[in-house]
């Protein structure tokens, strides 16, 4: 099938099968076709975003050794200021439930970007730790209610079966972000410098806003919003406590706060110093290794989905994946010095297996009941960036400490590995007993 063949495809479904609103307002076909054509324009819309904020979770990877150098940072430095991304991305997770409902996604979404723009020029310009920090706070901040501003209003706009379709749509598209934070990144640094290519993305922010606020509704056509119940924060931090004595759930959570995280860590922040320290790969190179762990985490993320759905159930899946990645990683801490040849399978190999957070996510999600699965949802992503938040600035610490210890380039990354691998079999045994969502009765 074209590409036309299949976006038309994708339009249809989503056009026949959107929400139902008031048809009279609109002529059969003709809403039909403008319900079509508005979603489609809206995803568009939203990928874009979702590629834009994976970027730049993803960045910090490519350019951290340019950073390390002019700026004589360490690995702490620098896990501390990519870590501050992650920090307000989890803590900001309720609140904005709070903004969608009393002002919309459309709005909040559009505004909160500003924060973004202001970040990423910041980032350029910084000449010390603390207003590197600041910048990357303030991305985070910026970008922290896109996703689920997203789904939201995909959740008004569809039903149930099309808005499952739209989400993976989504979220396979985000993944792009972390492709174009390698090569074309480091292609970028090399022609023009990391603080202007910040600048830039500064600007593409600013776009990216304007075009979220003037191309996405919050409700579909002919519809009158009905008001949403007005839930103060209390309340709403209340209502993620009944998420948390879900029976089975908190067994998810470590692993959900590691499983991401741990791949997101090694593409978007120590891959580009490791191979620099390590292997001396340097500029453009370094960015096209790192471009191969992105290319291999999206196709382990389109892999896990169809292999979960033939095995019938997502504990198999979770638990091979789990102990596999944690087998990898201790593998990778014994082999850290040895030549590409060896640690480049290996690196690969960790990305693609440990792309199952993708179906732990989906086991998270089935756990909760109807009722609380909007702040259910927020809550597991806010579990998910705050252990990515954890994990990159404790990270930094490792690194640097065992490379005091030990002293060699390649000391500090493995300590780093054997402490993820450690930690991923802890989380593994923890989500054991985990069960599988028509059990719940029985635990």
């Amino acid at each position: 099938m074209t590409q036309r063949g299949v976006v038309g495809g994708i339009g249809g479904t989503l056009g026949r099968r959107a929400l139902l609103v008031d048809e009279t307002a609109l002529n059969g076909s003709a809403w039909q076709a403008a319900v079509a054509v508005k979603v489609n324009v809206m995803l568009a819309a939203m990928i874009v975003l979702a590629v834009l904020s994976q970027f730049f979770r993803s960045s910090n990877g490519v350019i951290a050794p340019e950073m390390m150098a002019e700026l004589h940072f360490d690995a702490q430095a620098i896990g501390l200021s990519s870590g501050a991304f992650f920090v307000v991305f989890a803590l900001l997770q309720v609140p904005i439930g709070v903004l969608f409902d009393r002002y919309g996604p459309r709005r909040v979404v559009s505004a909160m970007l500003i924060f973004a723009v202001i970040g990423s020029g910041l980032f350029a310009v910084a000449h010390s730790l603390g207003l590197l920090v600041a910048g990357r706070f303030l991305i985070g901040l910026g970008f922290a209610g896109g996703m689920v501003g997203s789904l939201v209003v995909l959740a008004r706009w569809l039903d149930p079966m099309d808005f499952t379709r739209s989400m993976t749509i989504l979220f396979a598209s985000a993944n792009l972000g972390s492709l174009l934070a390698t090569s074309p990144l480091s292609a970028a640094t090399e022609m023009i410098g990391w603080r202007a290519t910040f600048v830039v993305l500064a600007i593409v922010t600013a776009v990216v806003a304007a075009g979220f606020f003037w191309l996405v509704r919050d409700e579909p056509p002919g519809r009158q919003r009905t008001a949403a119940r007005s839930e103060s924060l209390t309340a709403s931090i209340r209502g993620v406590a009944e998420v948390v004595r879900v029976p089975g759930l908190l067994r998810i959570l470590p692993l959900i706060a590691l499983g991401y995280s741990s791949i997101i860590t090694i593409i978007g922040l120590w891959g580009g110093p490791f191979l620099h320290d390590v292997h001396e790969v340097d500029g453009l190179d370094r960015g096209n290794v790192l471009s191969v762990l992105a290319v291999a985490f999206i196709a382990g993320t389109l892999a896990y989905g169809p292999i979960q759905r033939r095995v019938g159930a997502f504990r198999p899946v979770v638990i091979g994946g789990g102990i596999g990645s944690a087998a990898l990683m201790l593998l990778m801490a014994l082999f850290c010095d040895a030549s590409l040849y060896v640690t480049l399978p290996l690196l690969v190999a960790t990305c693609f297996v440990g792309a199952f957070s993708v179906v732990l996510m989906g086991h998270g999600v089935a756990l909760i009941p109807s009722d609380l699965k909007g702040r259910g949802t927020t809550a597991l992503n806010g579990v998910l960036m705050g252990g990515t938040a954890v994990l990159q600035i404790g990270s930094g610490t490792v690194v640097e400490a065992v490379h005091d210890l030990i002293g060699s380039p390649s000391s500090g990354y493995a300590g780093f590995f054997a402490v993820l691998g450690l930690l991923m079999v802890a989380a593994t045994i923890v989500y054991l007993a985990t069960p599988e969502p028509n059990q719940r009765s029985r635990d």
